[in-house]
């Protein structure tokens, strides 16, 4: 959470529909920083952390995301693997095949995968396994990421066969420090304005 006095807290909301086969090609949304970035002015802003939620607005009362995104969606004697990837730049990727840790501009990656199994003469997968794992910009950026340009978050999924044609949210909260960047660091970061 924020720590320092000059800390901000920025949200947003995402909304992406998954198709019939449940995957989802790369989208992406914006985050506006134009009221805290300004090239001009020598403004940026230190990234210190991103947190992201799913949300499933169909479930009633709640709207919790359930993270096994295949289900019982196989058949006997069936493996299955489905993925969602989401992540944290300042660069459009054209597809998250393209992103991981050691990419340029990415600060934050987060992935979610499901793994099931249904042996033969199995009514319901006797196994499933979900995973979540996350790096965000403690891990990736200790000293905060700084930015000059808008943030993108980008989206993308593969067989999650629990949300076909589904409408689902990602909420998203960035927690950042206005800062003063030099003529030197501008130049660098210019070059993120261009690629988005």
């Amino acid at each position: 959470m924020a720590k320092g006095k000059n800390d901000l807290i920025l949200r947003d909301r995402l909304q992406f529909t998954l198709d019939g086969n449940g995957d989802l090609e790369t989208v992406y949304g914006r985050v506006d920083l134009s009221d805290y970035v300004s090239v001009v002015n020598n403004q940026g802003l230190s990234i210190k952390e991103m947190r992201i939620q799913i949300r499933n607005p169909a479930i009633k009362d709640t709207g919790v995301f359930n993270m096994d995104l295949l289900g019982n969606n196989l058949s006997e004697g069936q493996v299955k693997f489905a993925n969602m990837k989401i992540i944290g730049s300042t660069t459009a990727y054209e597809s998250l095949v393209d992103t991981g840790i050691g990419s340029p501009n990415v600060f934050f990656n987060a992935e979610i995968t499901t793994f099931v199994s249904k042996p033969t003469g199995s009514d319901t997968p006797v196994s499933t396994q979900v995973d979540y794992y996350e790096l965000g910009t403690p891990d990736l950026h200790p000293e905060g990421y700084v930015v000059v340009s808008d943030v993108l978050v980008g989206i993308a999924a593969n067989s999650a066969e629990s949300y076909l044609e589904e409408t689902l949210e990602l909420d998203i909260m960035l927690i950042a420090e206005p800062v003063k960047v030099t003529k030197e660091e501008l130049k660098e970061m210019l070059a993120q304005a261009t690629d988005l």
